[in-house]
């Protein structure tokens, strides 16, 4: 008990994932690194499973990155899911056959581990800050050292987007914060929840710079870009590392807006829209064929799921948001089981030196027991009664629909229509398959680590699933810390109000619709998305249409007035740098002599008639408003 309360159990967690970075120094081979991160993972995974229970706080590391941890229901659930994800990984990778750069994979590896540990278990913020820096630097590592060097131009993406919307808005909230707090040390969530008064800004700010850290970290529109090109091209059983990443973004979502900073109804409709937005990415992997991207852009629309649901859950409040809240968790933690489990699969056939697609999935689906338990975690991220996605959508629908709230019924709704199209995208898969994949492939024998964590981690997911109960006590511990409610039981929970079974006709009937689009011929199919497809077309059409006649307008009309050009040169410019070339024309008393004849005129006619008032002043706000814009345009 004395070593849990004074957190030596993380440091020793930490330590083990720093000899696990070193210990390709010994042996140049980047799998002596994966026996020290699976202890360290267990560590992680008992830490995080007590924490929820348990409180645990004290100090760990020393000198400059000494720093509190306190670890409570909230990030205990995180981290002992952290600590689940690390150990199937790092068992996985033991016979996963890959060439990565053997150093640089050990220390971006473990690191990645280590300095999400650290993001989870931190109560400094500033501590927050640097963890939030080395996951953004670890993982570009981790992408770096085990793809070709065509992948440079995803990586400079991904750690451009990390920085410039990631970090730099984290620093310039912390600054803030430690300016209201006064102390380094004490720059707590606690500190800063208790000193909003004495920030030099309003809270908004706060609002929207925690905001952006959390989008990038979690894959949510507008910041989703790089979950398709990164998950593309990263072997697949690292894969879930970086799904598993994603938690913490809602993580910290649920730390700032939940627990630290006033809840905001403006910032629930804008995650719950944001969410809604994200969700659009299931039409992509629609129409994917690559099955590594097809299942990146699931990932996206599993996260605008939770944040949708989280938005849902700062616009309710009470009972209903506390339901919504308990589905966003579940939806997270699902999504994580059923998606690695799928990537696992993908990676026993990267295993073989084979691109995962269509028709090399043959070979994973022909007589194994992996393809029954693959197939399983599938249809769990399809939301097929009663597996996963079913349950925690069971909880996110009856919170949005028990309400008279128009917007949330309009997102709602959207969500629930696009949740019809991954079973479609699922049995599109298997028709292509077993249309165009004729020939016959050998049943390669997997090994048995790979089919063995592939196994457990999709039977898992189905357990989870199929009986909430196994994490329902988490999840009322968790309740309790960000709302102070009392959560009753597991019936309670799925049928708080009557429009329960609403909800669960909606999953129906996605489910219905989805296996009748997914057997419908891929022409006729096409034939019914067409419009869904055609819309960011349409949008960029309009868009340049508008923008050719704004622009003809302005150089046709506005810039002889604007500029000093000759009537015989109009017709020679053609773009904006054309314009660049002329001088700009300066007011002078020459441009308002008929503007001032006008006033003298009406001051003459007003003179010779007794004008009323009313039209007087009617009159001179008139002129008024024409001096205005006229002063406004040559300006």
């Amino acid at each position: 008990m004395m070593a849990l309360t004074s957190s030596s159990l993380i440091s020793l967690a930490l330590a083990f994932f720093a000899l696990g970075a070193v210990a390709p120094l010994f042996r140049r081979d980047f799998r002596v690194s994966l026996p020290p991160a699976v202890i360290g993972s267990l560590l992680t995974l008992f830490v995080g499973a007590y924490g929820v229970y348990h409180e645990i706080e004290g100090e760990i590391l020393s000198g400059l990155l000494q720093t509190e941890v306190g670890i409570g229901p909230l990030n205990g659930f995180f981290i002992a899911f952290l600590g689940l994800v690390g150990l199937f990984v790092s068992l996985y990778l033991l016979h996963y056959d890959m060439e990565p750069r053997h150093m640089t994979f050990s220390l971006a590896y473990n690191g990645t581990l280590a300095s999400s540990l650290l993001f989870l278990a931190t109560d400094n913020l500033e501590k927050l800050t640097l963890s939030y820096e080395l996951m953004a630097v670890f993982t570009l590592a981790l992408f770096l050292s085990t793809v070709p060097k065509r992948g440079r131009v995803t990586a400079r993406n991904y750690i451009v987007l990390t920085q410039i919307f990631g970090i730099i808005p984290l620093l310039i909230a912390t600054s803030l914060a430690y300016s209201a707090v006064g102390s380094l040390h004490g720059l707590t969530f606690e500190a800063l929840r208790e000193n909003l008064d004495k920030l030099p800004v309003g809270v908004w700010l706060l609002y929207v710079l925690y905001l952006f850290p959390a989008l990038v970290r979690s894959g949510v529109f507008p910041f989703h870009t790089w979950v398709p090109r990164v998950y593309r091209r990263l072997p697949s059983p690292l894969v879930p590392i970086f799904i598993a990443l994603e938690g913490n973004g809602v993580y910290l979502s649920l730390r700032v807006f939940f627990e630290t900073l006033p809840v905001s109804q403006v910032l629930g409709y804008t995650l719950a829209f944001l969410g809604t937005v994200s969700v659009f990415a299931t039409l992509y992997s629609f129409k994917e064929i690559r099955l590594k991207t097809k299942f990146a852009y699931h990932s996206v629309m599993d996260v605008g799921v939770s944040y949708f649901a989280l938005g849902s859950a700062l616009i309710l409040g009470g009972e209903f948001g506390t339901v919504a809240l308990v589905g966003a968790i579940l939806h997270t933690l699902y999504q994580t089981l059923y998606k690695s489990a799928i990537f696992f699969g993908l990676g026993a056939i990267e295993h073989y030196g084979e691109e995962p697609n269509i028709c090399s999935l043959r070979k994973l689906l022909r007589g194994h027991v992996i393809a029954l338990l693959i197939s399983l975690s599938a249809f769990s991220m399809a939301g097929v009664p009663p597996l996963a996605a079913f349950v925690s959508k069971w909880l996110i629908y009856e919170a949005s629909f028990g309400t008279a709230n128009v917007y949330l019924w309009a997102m709602g709704l959207t969500v629930a229509f696009l949740g019809l199209f991954p079973l479609a995208s699922i049995l599109q898969v298997r028709r292509i398959n077993s249309l165009l994949c004729k020939r016959e492939v050998e049943r390669d024998e997997i090994p048995l680590y790979i089919r063995a964590v592939t196994g457990v981690v999709a039977f898992f997911g189905f357990l989870v699933a199929v009986f909430p109960l196994m994490v329902f006590p988490w999840l009322q511990h968790i309740v309790v810390e960000l709302t102070g409610l009392e959560m009753g039981g597991l019936s309670e929970a799925f049928f708080t109000d009557l429009n329960a079974g609403f909800a669960v006709s909606i999953l129906f009937l996605s489910t219905y619709a989805g296996w009748r689009l997914g057997r419908m011929p891929t022409d006729r199919a096409s034939e019914l998305l067409l419009i869904f497809y055609n819309m960011g077309d349409i949008l960029r059409f309009t868009t340049d249409f508008f923008l050719k006649e704004v622009k003809k307008a302005y150089l046709r009309y506005l810039l002889p007035v604007v500029k000093v050009v000759p009537k015989h040169e109009l017709p020679l410019i053609k773009d904006y740098d054309d314009a660049l070339d002329y001088p700009v024309r300066h007011l002078d008393e020459a441009m308002f002599m008929p503007l001032i004849r006008l006033f003298e005129r009406l001051a003459r006619w007003g003179g010779e008639r007794n004008l009323d008032m009313n039209a007087l002043i009617s009159g001179f706000a008139i002129a008024l408003a024409l001096l205005i814009a006229l002063l406004g345009v040559v300006s």
